[in-house]
């Protein structure tokens, strides 16, 4: 075969070439470090190292949130302390003034300390951690605790309810004064079903779009709006508790209306006065147009639980609520403080109101007798509340822990991983790289010699 003086060219040039891209490509290795630079260089490497990669930043966000709520949780047990000290000098004072033995300024003197308790327990109910009330389930925005001077006498409210709608009151207020008090406020008791809309923009209704339904412990009515009617916040608000209350009117001795709508903020909250669900659902009218989702539903007593994620399919609640821990109805730690308080003012009674749904529904007032030493068993009960709220956020806070410790491992495991997959032996990088720069000068040197001879030389 003949071999002209371009076939050696063009071999030399290629080899030189090749030569230079294995240079480079060790180099690329040996500045970033990483076995490949690009997918195509070797698949099987970049997809493990993807997956590796996304495992870790579940891994890191996991941290985060682990760390949030072990950080929230030990806020709160923080603050049960502090109730659950200042409900040990509550009790301590009441035994001691139990005794008999106490002057009515040593009594007075006992109540002023109690009241002042109260206020720091109260206070202590709106603690705020990184600008979030922690005891105030979603309204995490608003102090959750307020104490309001009502015609019945003071009251508790929580997130803008009444903790406690039914006493206790002093026996001198009348019972037809609280039965008045009572069914004026029943939109206004903690937990009942509600649900609010989002902001409500101007709209037109327009036939045939007119028709919803809505839900009353499961019975449902249809509610239509007034085809070619142009409807704002208020304007909806007005028609809306008009029809509803067609729809589901009140009987003798239930609150008119059994769902009252209002207005704040240009958006609607439908409030059940008697009833323990309420849905909403769309017709040939999507609700939407008036803020709410078809299907949303409303519950007595649903809960409002602050849920963080700690792992696949794993999440846990952080968040105790206000009316939890203290109570509610009968049983709210602010009822026994105010029948503590009317005993060492010398009252020997009290009264309550409770709603029965009958037939006839009515509200019943009760007089009960007080003193003392009988609230004793009330407030252990108030501190077994709070214990046990103290012991379930301990519990959560030891999981959470060990959840750390977990993903702590993981983190460095998976990363070691990656580091195994992913990164480059500088050791061996460099001796090939050594390698390669010396192949590359000998192929230049070498080249030099074939290409460098030419005809000219030869005539010289």
């Amino acid at each position: 075969m003949r071999v002209t003086s371009g076939m050696l060219v063009q071999n030399a040039i290629r080899n030189i070439n090749s030569n230079l891209s294995r240079l480079d490509t060790l180099q690329q290795k040996a500045s970033t470090g990483k076995q490949i630079q690009y997918a195509s260089d070797n698949p099987v490497i970049a997809t493990r190292s993807i997956k590796i990669k996304s495992y870790l930043s579940e891994v890191e966000q996991l941290q985060k949130n682990t760390e949030d709520a072990k950080s929230w949780m030990k806020f709160c047990e923080s603050s049960l302390g502090q109730i659950d000290d200042n409900l040990d000098r509550i009790r301590e004072l009441t035994v001691e003034a139990a005794n008999g033995t106490y002057s009515d300024d040593d009594l007075n003197a006992v109540k002023e300390e109690i009241t002042e308790i109260k206020k720091s327990i109260l206070e202590t109910g709106n603690s705020n951690y990184s600008g979030r009330y922690v005891f105030a389930g979603y309204n995490t925005g608003d102090a959750p605790f307020e104490s309001v001077s009502t015609a019945v006498g003071e009251k508790i409210m929580y997130n803008g309810k009444y903790l406690s709608l039914g006493g206790p009151i002093s026996s001198t207020v009348s019972d037809e004064d609280y039965k008045a008090f009572y069914l004026d406020n029943m939109d206004k008791i903690s937990r009942q079903p509600e649900m609010q809309s989002a902001v409500i923009n101007t709209f037109t209704a327009t036939a045939p779009a007119l028709d919803f339904s809505l839900s009353l412990d499961g019975v449902s009515q249809s509610i239509s709006l007034t085809d070619g009617t142009t409807y704002d916040a208020d304007t909806l608000q007005i028609e809306l508790q008009s029809k509803i209350n067609a729809a589901f009117p009140s009987g003798t001795g239930q609150p008119d209306p059994l769902i009252k709508v209002s207005t704040q903020d240009d958006k609607l909250k439908l409030t059940v006065q008697d009833g323990s669900s309420i849905q909403i659902d769309s017709g040939t009218l999507n609700v939407k147009t008036i803020g709410f989702t078809g299907g949303t539903e409303s519950i007595a007593n649903a809960k409002q639980e602050i849920e963080y994620k700690m792992g696949v399919g794993n999440l846990i609640t952080i968040n105790v609520e206000g009316n939890e821990m203290f109570g509610k109805g009968e049983e709210s730690l602010f009822n026994t403080l105010t029948k503590l308080e009317m005993a060492l003012e010398g009252e020997t009674s009290y009264k309550t109101a409770t709603y029965d749904e009958g037939p006839p529904a009515e509200v019943i007032v009760e007089t009960h007798e007080l003193d003392i030493s009988s609230l004793l068993g009330d407030l252990d009960l108030d501190l077994s509340r709070i214990l046990k709220s103290r012991s379930v956020l301990g519990a959560k806070t030891n999981y959470v822990e060990l959840t750390q410790n977990r993903l702590s491992s993981n983190n460095v495991t998976f990363t070691e991983l990656l580091s195994n997959t992913e990164d480059a032996d500088y050791a061996e990088v460099s001796m090939k790289l050594a390698s390669a720069e010396t192949v590359y000068s000998a192929a230049l040197s070498a080249s030099a010699k074939v290409i460098q001879p030419s005809l000219l030389d030869f005539l010289q």
